[in-house]
């Protein structure tokens, strides 16, 4: 499945941030219109999401966890990401 957006170096916008809530021991992406909850899966992505290539996060992910391809979750979930405005190219600038 091709992705509606393709990312080159991911990153999350300026006005987001990830955090562990120790409260609710659970990963968080917070922003000003609210807080998303991520899945152990959406924060090893999301920790990754530091200006490398895309290519480099799928296959840090993919020696990590040692288990099956990562491409298309990883796709998926930068699209999901996009649609909420919470993720931009940093290759674009």
């Amino acid at each position: 499945m091709k992705p509606a957006i393709e990312f080159r170096k991911p990153m999350l916008v300026r006005y987001a941030r990830f955090r562990w809530d120790a409260v609710h021991e659970q990963h968080q992406i917070v922003f000003p219109e609210g807080v998303l909850v991520l899945n152990e899966a959406g924060a090893a992505i999301v920790r990754l999401c530091d200006g490398r290539s895309t290519d480099d996060l799928i296959t840090s992910l993919e020696e990590q966890f040692k288990s099956g391809t990562w491409a298309e979750h990883v796709c998926n979930f930068f699209d999901r990401l996009a649609k909420k405005g919470l993720l931009h190219d940093a290759a674009d600038g």
